[in-house]
């Protein structure tokens, strides 16, 4: 037995690559290219490649070599099949949806959207097989991330070196504006950037990380939070909070939190605009506030939908053309045509899909905080490196993103965005993976047994004696 109480040997066994499982295959590299191609927008940089659909190939590549590839040996958990049983439910609730919907052909093109990253959350959760790949899958999600975050900063950085003010900068479309993919509005921006802002934090105090590794984990931590205070998005700031909190009091460690809650206030107090206090001041008195006042008429307005269409919806991204075609209130909307959102995932939800579809989307997010907990607590029995393993740290991050997503989206219509499907993917993928590592031998755990009841009867004998 060594130190922590396993087996000689079982701590080496426990980081040993199975041999079954490959690296490189060509589904796991069609994954990392939609990755790339999804979060640069690179039809948008480069208009010559918009006819190859690179997209669409780059999907196709990853589910062939799925198909193709030999199936991994280690047995789904209960938690991962409720998942996809959610999953699953949530598909046929929008198909259904489609069905009923007052203007189909909008509906069916926002559902076929919907397909597409119901078929990312599979591939993402079936493709991750081991902790080499989470970790190149990881790398790269920070780095096109950490590309956009020091755009968004040196933009800001810019525009303020060239005499425009705070809120200028954000009245222009904010610090993020000109950046690519459904991140160029400053709020989709803000909460890419809590999203990836808790992993990074979690996935920091990892043990017997490279130090190069680590640096750039730091690099990325800072970068996401100047990213958040810069971009002019109030939602940002908030599920920022909601991340500060939710790790203050759900860390063993409160050291690591406190650290983490003195950092985000300092940084609040000496680093974030004072256009953006002047923003949160304004929402207080929503009533003068167009852009606020606005917001919450779309939000009466998602609710009116779905008290009328309380079971379906209207259909999946028919929001904007129910809400025209309802539109009597020109002054705060003056161009119906402009595609109005219903600015909060849980309004859109509601309005688009109807209770069927509420119901397993808040089904699959709360069962992949259940499983994200059976995974910490299988990385403490399966890894010798505990709470400090890959996956322990994985897992706590991705709660920790999924607060974010989850508070920021409450102002945002990101149902469609990558964001909740990558992290409900990674949840699955992550519990594979603690799962195929092995377990502590059960003949080990016979004689410590053993060895403590012959203390404890010893210890009888000498209070009786």
């Amino acid at each position: 037995m060594n130190a922590i109480g396993m087996p000689e040997g079982y701590a080496a066994a426990a980081f040993r690559q199975p041999s079954r499982e490959v690296r490189w295959s060509l589904g796991f590299l069609g994954l990392l290219f939609y990755l790339i191609v999804e979060y640069t927008s690179l039809p948008s940089m480069y208009p010559v490649l918009e006819p190859l659909h690179l997209g669409k190939i780059a999907v196709a590549l990853a589910a062939l070599g799925y198909l193709v590839a030999p199936r991994s040996r280690t047995a789904a958990s209960a938690g991962s099949k409720a998942i996809d049983a959610a999953v699953a439910l949530l598909l046929f609730s929008g198909l259904f949806s489609s069905l009923l919907a007052g203007t189909s052909s909008h509906a069916w093109a926002g559902y076929w959207d919907f397909v597409k990253w119901l078929v990312i959350y599979f591939l993402v959760s079936r493709l991750l097989t081991n902790r080499w790949r989470l970790q190149i899958f990881l790398i790269l999600l920070l780095l096109l991330n950490l590309k956009m975050a020091q755009f968004a900063i040196r933009g800001y950085a810019s525009a303020r070196g060239a005499g425009y003010s705070g809120m200028e900068i954000i009245k222009l479309g904010g610090a993020s504006a000109g950046t690519t993919a459904f991140f160029g509005n400053a709020n989709d921006f803000g909460l890419a950037m809590c999203v990836v802002w808790g992993l990074t934090w979690a996935l920091f105090f990892r043990k017997k990380q490279n130090v190069f590794l680590r640096l750039f984990l730091a690099v990325c931590f800072t970068a996401f939070l100047l990213a958040i205070l810069v971009c002019g998005s109030r939602g940002a700031i908030v599920g920022a909070t909601a991340i500060v909190l939710a790790a203050t009091l759900r860390t063993p460690k409160r050291a690591r939190a406190l650290i983490l809650g003195v950092l985000f206030l300092c940084s609040v107090i000496f680093i974030m605009p004072g256009a953006v206090v002047k923003r949160f001041d304004s929402a207080l008195n929503w009533r003068h506030d167009p852009n606020t006042y606005s917001r919450i008429m779309l939000w009466e307005a998602g609710l009116s939908m779905w008290t009328h269409h309380p079971v379906f919806g209207v259909g999946p991204g028919n929001f904007p053309y129910a809400f025209a075609s309802n539109l009597h209130d020109l002054s705060l909307f003056p161009d119906a045509n402009k595609g109005w959102v219903a600015h909060s995932l849980y309004v859109q939800s509601l309005a688009e899909l109807g209770l069927a579809g509420f119901l397993p989307l808040l089904g699959a997010i709360f069962l992949s905080a259940f499983l994200n907990a059976k995974t910490r607590k299988e990385a403490l029995t399966r890894n010798p490196l505990g709470r400090g393993s890959l996956e322990y740290c994985l897992a706590a991050g991705l709660d920790l993103a999924m607060v974010g997503y989850l508070v920021s989206g409450a102002f945002l219509a990101v149902l469609y965005y990558p964001h909740l499907w990558i992290l409900l993917g990674l949840s699955v993928a992550v519990n594979r993976a603690c799962l195929s590592q092995p377990a502590a031998p059960a003949a080990s755990a016979a004689p410590a047994a053993a060895e403590s009841r012959g203390r404890k009867a010893r210890l009888s004998v000498a209070t009786v004696s």
